[in-house]
């Protein structure tokens, strides 16, 4: 009898101490992303521990393959993922079935620069019959196809070379090369190394075709119907970290380079700071706009061939988390 009374106290005395027995576990979210600059949101949320704060593991997963991680979405083995808009646009247009519940940022900084010594090409009709590069799969993609149809041309008037992203910042070296369409993070160096001359700036193309860029967080549709409230504390740390990217970014920079160095990648402290200036992390809620330029840029990419029929965004919008989210963080 005193046994049994022993064990019940120790019993009492660990659940008085101890509370956390009691409570629930903290949800498991399954996050995958890209192995770039696009997941910096992703990265600042685990590290930072805004996750945490809002009773949430994070598995975050680096994938390369941007169309499996959209993929794993559809199917249920990641709850959230990152994906270039290219790739939401190809599955929208597939329509599969996932939910797009925030910006990841947008405004991504993107410029056509050609050869420094080439002075005969001082506007994009220049470059008829000449080769424009760009990485395989590039949002710069639909952003060109849109820019010729402006200027009059057709995509056949040009000749698009695909190169490997670690090559672009060289990639005047390759002979034959006239020009380059692409974010600046590959495009800063050749200026910086007197190799490449601005054609079209950011602002020009911003002003040109009203380009936005936005960035898409997508969601498993099964997550967002039942389990609700987890999405919910998803996109309050989400917010959260836009939020801290944009008051700290001397941190956010460190998080970058601890990212890219456990890659394999060493970068310094001013190019990472650079590179998070490049896009903007202001907003959380898709608008019309955000939505009206991605459906433009799906028209691009079939006018271009990689889409077969132009995909239609609105009905996979769903903003109700990232606003509620962004009231809460204002309060």
């Amino acid at each position: 009898m005193r046994r049994h009374s022993l064990v019940l106290g120790l019993v009492l005395v660990f659940t008085v101490f101890h509370p956390a027995v009691a409570q629930d576990k903290p949800e498991l979210v399954r996050l995958s992303f890209s192995a770039g600059w696009d997941a910096l949101p992703a990265l600042v949320g685990i590290e930072r521990g805004l996750f945490h704060e809002e009773d949430l593991i994070v598995s975050g997963l680096t994938m390369t393959d941007p169309v499996a991680a959209l993929t794993s979405v559809v199917v249920g083995s990641s709850d959230f993922a990152l994906v270039p808009q290219r790739t939401l646009l190809v599955m929208a247009g597939s329509e599969l079935d996932f939910k797009v519940v925030a910006l990841a940022g947008w405004g991504t900084q993107m410029e056509l620069v050609v050869r420094e010594g080439d002075k005969g090409i001082k506007s994009l009709k220049d470059l008829r019959k000449k080769k424009i590069a760009m990485a395989p799969g590039s949002e710069a993609f639909p952003v060109l196809m849109r820019l010729l149809n402006q200027n009059g041309l057709a995509p056949s008037e040009v000749e698009v070379q695909y190169v490997n992203a670690d090559l672009l910042p060289q990639v005047f070296d390759i002979e034959g090369i006239d020009a380059i369409i692409e974010t600046r993070h590959f495009t800063t160096p050749l200026l910086s190394n007197k190799k490449g001359r601005v054609v079209l700036s950011n602002q020009d193309i911003v002003n040109s075709i009203g380009r936005i860029g936005a960035l898409p967080l997508i969601a498993n549709s099964g997550l967002v119907k039942d389990r609700a409230e987890v999405v919910q504390r998803f996109l309050n740390g989400w917010v959260k970290s836009l939020a801290y990217i944009r008051q700290d970014p001397e941190d956010t920079a460190r998080v970058m380079r601890i990212f890219f160095h456990r890659q394999g990648i060493k970068i310094p402290n001013e190019l990472a700071r650079a590179w998070i200036s490049m896009t903007r992390y202001d907003r959380a809620a898709w608008s019309d706009s955000d939505i009206a330029d991605a459906e433009y840029n799906g028209w691009g990419l079939k006018t271009g061939g990689i889409l077969k029929v132009q995909a239609k965004l609105k009905g996979y919008i769903d903003n109700r988390f990232a606003e509620a989210a962004a009231k809460k963080l204002k309060q």
